[in-house]
């Protein structure tokens, strides 16, 4: 059976912001990222895919996949995926995603030692943010802490550009930042903030068992209450003249850093 306008027209609304919130789903696109989600935690109501990326070996076994998972599996024309879809080419397979709500207590709780966690501080760019979360999820990070200030984590573009990072690493959406870092803190995590201006470089720290550090906003940087909180304000040092490192590249020069620590 054909998609009705109005399916149609409510799958492409949950490139809102408000509608994911308010049904607490969004969606994916793609072999790649729609296998990550289905290889996840992460509840999949339903998936649609066109008979030709299920003719495929690879689109086959995903379908199967999905279908053990649960998902209510219904195949459609490439015209409306292309529909449905955020991209311009949709990629022959798109699923609807349950998001998954972290609690920063429970995550800090369970993280094995030596445990490293990254805030997130204001970061606007939606590309950005998924370079961040892929960037964590290739070194391993145990979660990340994203504040309230910060661009949606389920943005269509966010989650394409973690690729697949986002059902690797557990991220709590929407905190309060210095109050979590507070109880970081009282658990025994050192506060490490990322700072162009600090005089501690990244190649002189031996970060301990339990760490957080936090980036800042692409402009404006770490808030003044979390650089107070900060047992140290860390810098990248500078060999060339470019006046600012992308927060995406300094996440890793850091996490990095913190591998180096622990080797």
């Amino acid at each position: 059976m054909p998609l009705t306008r109005n399916r149609i027209r409510a799958i492409r609304s949950l490139s809102q912001k408000k509608v994911r919130d308010e049904l607490d789903l969004f969606f994916v696109e793609g072999l790649r990222l729609v296998r990550d989600a289905a290889e996840s935690a992460f509840d999949i109501p339903e998936a649609f895919s066109t008979a030709a990326f299920e003719a495929t070996p690879a689109g086959g076994d995903l379908m199967r996949l999905l279908r053990t998972r649960g998902a209510d599996c219904r195949q459609v024309t490439q015209r409306e995926l292309s529909q449905c879809a955020d991209t311009v080419n949709a990629q022959g397979v798109l699923a609807i995603v349950r998001r998954r709500n972290e609690n920063a207590g429970e995550l800090m709780s369970r993280i094995a030692a030596p445990s490293l966690i990254v805030g997130l501080d204001g970061i606007a760019d939606p590309g950005n943010l998924g370079s961040i979360i892929r960037t964590c999820d290739w070194f391993g990070a145990g979660g990340i802490f994203l504040g309230r200030n910060s661009v949606d984590l389920y943005n269509p573009k966010v989650v394409r550009s973690t690729m697949g990072g986002i059902f690797h690493v557990p991220v709590v959406a929407g905190l309060d930042l210095p109050r979590a870092a507070g109880e970081a803190k009282d658990l025994g995590y050192a506060l490490y903030v990322a700072d162009p201006s600090a005089e501690l470089f990244d190649a002189d720290v031996r970060f301990p068992e339990r760490s957080l550090i936090v980036f800042g906003n692409e402009a404006h940087g770490v808030s003044e209450d979390l650089s107070r909180m900060a047992d140290a304000r860390v810098a990248i040092r500078r060999y060339g003249a470019a006046e600012s490192l992308n927060v995406g590249v300094a996440c890793g020069v850091l996490l990095s850093a913190h591998r180096r620590s622990h080797a």
